[in-house]
């Protein structure tokens, strides 16, 4: 059975003075769909008519949500924000302590004492009615309400039901709460920077010019526009992981066994007990292939040290296809498809084509742009137009979102989503370093 969908990016709220009636949530059956974070087989399966390639299991669609009257199973699903006896009503959710008759009025999920109770008290969760960005737990107040999708996945402290929606790899529920909030996953050896996918520099009050120097805060030291909102966001450096990005296993992290330099670097994906996802961890002394570091002609804090040699001494830092300095021996360029189908730490090994997991989970070298429904590491992966949604370890590309991302190419036909961004070169993107 599917459902229509309508883009996030396109609510437009209305003041909902009261709720849609008093029947308990519970009243009515649970919906014929699959709610998210179940297991499905097709996209037909699912709510949100989104059953994920690489986890088989029903997420919901950066920038997508459900129409008044279609089936939910809890508020996040639905454009209003509101999923009451499993079906999304066509009035925006109740606001923090406004007067509600049951807990799927609320954009917080809960009815207390006649009272909507917020979910977060430190900031709004999306839905609720904002003056400001810095309002929002998302730092996204769009058309006067809080947006859940400044990005391709959801901020810290923000609306989740499951972990695998979180930037930060972990959701948050108390015992007995239909909803959550996003948190970082907590992990020894991560260090303190931004993951992909989170908020960074300026983000939604980016007006174009200069991004922020050396990539910011960011894990993957890149600072840039999300294609379909215009919001800062860190994002994902292309093939392996480096260090203090969320993963799912050990083989997602540059430097750890498996992947390139891994028998000196010894990196791994550090998860605490309880947390389904960790943070890859620095390793050894030496920076793995795939580790971000420090082009000899700049002075950006980044590691000069990389295991193939250090940096001032060989050529062992190059920018992959994003424009981010890695780790990694030079590699002969004459012939690019000579690299198809070799291991790879980043796309640099792959003289700019992508460096995407196999079958195997291996990274390797591909022939060509990653077509919709194929696996990314990021949108440079994509065949232009299409985004990487990252589901914990690897994403998946596509839909056609209507414009190129950061690294992807560009013409009059096939503008940048940033549209001062297409290059003479034919590839949106700026200088990072």
């Amino acid at each position: 059975m599917r459902h229509a969908l309508v883009a996030v990016v396109v609510l437009s709220f209305t003041a909902c003075g009261g709720s849609n009636g008093t029947v308990p949530d519970a009243a009515s059956p649970p919906p014929e769909c699959t709610g998210t974070g179940a297991a499905c087989a097709i996209d037909g399966d699912c709510c949100t008519n989104n059953c994920d390639a690489l986890t088989m299991k029903c997420a919901r669609v950066p920038g997508q949500c459900l129409a008044a009257n279609a089936q939910c199973v809890s508020g996040p699903d639905c454009c209003s924000f509101s999923c009451v006896n499993f079906q999304c009503s066509g009035s925006q959710c109740t606001s923090d302590n406004g007067a509600c008759g049951a807990d799927g009025e609320c954009c917080g999920g809960l009815c207390s004492g006649g009272t909507c109770a917020p979910l977060n008290s430190s900031c709004k969760t999306s839905g609720n009615t904002c003056g400001g960005n810095s309002e929002c737990c998302s730092s996204f107040c769009k058309n006067g309400v809080c947006n859940n999708a400044p990005s391709f996945c959801t901020q810290l402290g923000d609306t989740c039901t499951t972990d695998v929606e979180c930037c930060g790899g972990a959701c948050s529920i108390t015992a007995g709460a239909a909803l959550g909030t996003c948190i970082v996953v907590p992990s020894s050896g991560g260090g303190g920077c931004t993951s992909a996918g989170e908020v960074c520099g300026a983000g939604a009050d980016y007006m174009g010019g200069p991004l922020p120097i050396c990539g910011g805060e960011c894990c993957g030291r890149a600072c840039f526009p999300y294609g379909p909102t215009g919001v800062l966001v860190c994002q994902p450096p292309s093939g392996c992981k480096p260090t203090g990005e969320v993963c799912d296993s050990d083989n997602d992290c540059c430097g750890s066994a498996g992947n390139p330099d891994g028998a000196m670097a010894n990196v791994r994906c550090r998860k605490e007990p309880g947390y389904a996802y960790g943070r890859c961890d620095n390793g050894n002394t030496c920076a793995a292939a795939g580790m971000i570091c420090r082009l000899s002609t700049n002075s950006c804090n980044a590691s000069a040290n990389c295991c193939a040699g250090n940096v001032n001494q060989f050529d062992t830092c190059h920018q992959d296809n994003l424009g981010i300095p890695r780790c990694g021996a030079a590699v002969d360029c004459t012939n690019p498809q000579a690299q198809v189908g070799m291991h790879c730490a980043t796309s640099t090994d792959c003289c700019g084509l992508p460096c995407t997991p196999n079958a195997s989970g291996m990274l390797v070298c591909g022939g060509t742009c990653v077509a919709q429904g194929g696996t990314c590491t990021n949108s440079v992966d994509c065949c232009s137009g299409l985004p990487c949604t990252i589901v914990g370890g690897a994403g998946t590309c596509g839909p056609p979102q209507g414009c190129a991302n950061y690294g992807q190419t560009c013409n009059s036909q096939n503008p940048c989503c940033d549209a001062t961004a297409c290059g003479s070169n034919g590839i949106c993107g700026q200088i990072i370093f």
